[in-house]
C-alpha cells in the first residue's frame, strides 16, 4: 500500500492532466464534427499521403464513426496515451536509479518482483482508465452534433485500444528495468512511435507500421462485428513476454 500510495502522490497531476487533455481533445473533436462533415470533399482534396487520403475516404463513405475513431483512438489515444506512458512509466525502475535511492527501495520488505508489478499495474491503470472513460464519454457528447454511438462498439474498440496501450506501457517499463537514466525509456518510445507512424505515411511499408493496426479499418470492422483477434491476442502476447523479461532483469540486476 505504501509503494501505491507513493507512486500516486507523484504521478497525480500528470495522470488528471492527461485525462483533461485527453477529454477537451474529443469535446473540440466532437464539436468540430458537422463542419468538418460539411466539408469533407474540399479537405479530403487538400489530404497529402494515400494513407491518410484513405482515412478520410472513410469518413466520407460511413461518416460518423470513423471520424470518431480516428479522432479518439488512432489520434487522441495513441498520441495522448503516447506520452503518458512516456512520463509515467519510464521512471518504474530507472528512476530510482538515477536518483540513488533504489537501495533505499530494495531495502524494504518487498520483494523485486512485487514492487515491479505494483508498479506495472499503477501505470498501467494511469494510461488506460483516463482513455476508456474518455472514451465511455462519447456515448453523452455525441447526441450534441445529433449524432449516436452504440454502446457496443465502443466499448470493444476501447478495450481493443487498452490492449495497444498496455503494451506500449509495459514496453516502456522493459526499458526502465534495464536503463539508469529516468526519461531514456520515453525517449526510445517515442522515438520509435514516431518512426513507425513515419512508415504508415509511406505506400508500399505502411503494413509494417504498428499504426496499421489501429487505423480507421480496425474500427470498422469491430462496428461491423468483426473483432480482430489475431492482433489483439498479438498484443497480449507480447505484453506477457516484455512483462516477464522485466521482471527477470530487475530480479538479477546488481545495482
Amino acid at each position: 500500500m505504501n509503494l501505491v500510495r507513493q507512486w500516486l502522490r507523484d504521478a497525480v497531476w500528470i495522470i488528471v492532466g492527461y485525462f483533461v487533455i485527453l477529454e477537451a481533445a474529443l469535446v473540440a473533436a466532437i464539436l468540430y464534427w458537422p463542419r468538418f462533415r460539411d466539408n469533407t470533399p474540399a479537405i479530403a482534396k487538400l489530404v497529402p499521403f494515400e494513407s491518410l487520403q484513405n482515412l478520410m475516404e472513410s469518413i466520407e463513405i460511413s461518416g460518423y464513426w470513423p471520424y470518431l475513431a480516428v479522432q479518439q483512438w488512432f489520434k487522441g489515444c495513441s498520441l495522448f496515451g503516447l506520452a503518458a506512458a512516456a512520463f509515467l512509466a519510464s521512471g518504474v525502475v530507472a528512476r530510482d536509479v538515477d536518483q540513488k535511492t533504489i537501495e533505499f527501495l530494495l531495502s524494504r520488505p518487498v520483494s523485486r518482483s512485487r514492487i515491479l508489478l505494483t508498479r506495472w499495474v499503477m501505470v498501467s491503470l494511469a494510461v488506460i482508465m483516463p482513455a476508456v472513460l474518455s472514451s465511455i464519454s462519447a456515448v453523452w457528447l455525441s447526441p450534441l452534433v445529433d449524432e449516436q454511438v452504440a454502446w457496443t462498439p465502443l466499448l470493444v474498440s476501447t478495450a481493443f485500444m487498452s490492449l495497444f496501450l498496455l503494451m506500449l506501457v509495459t514496453f516502456t517499463v522493459m526499458l526502465s528495468a534495464m536503463s539508469s537514466h529516468q526519461m531514456r525509456a520515453g525517449i526510445i518510445l517515442i522515438a520509435i512511435i514516431l518512426l513507425n507512424f513515419a512508415l504508415y505515411l509511406v505506400q508500399g511499408i505502411d503494413e509494417l507500421s504498428l499504426f496499421k493496426t489501429i487505423d480507421v479499418k480496425v474500427f470498422m470492422l469491430i462496428e461491423a462485428g468483426h473483432f480482430p483477434w489475431v492482433t489483439a491476442g498479438a498484443f497480449l502476447a507480447a505484453t506477457i513476454a516484455m512483462l516477464i523479461t522485466a521482471m527477470r532483469v530487475f530480479g538479477r540486476r546488481d545495482f
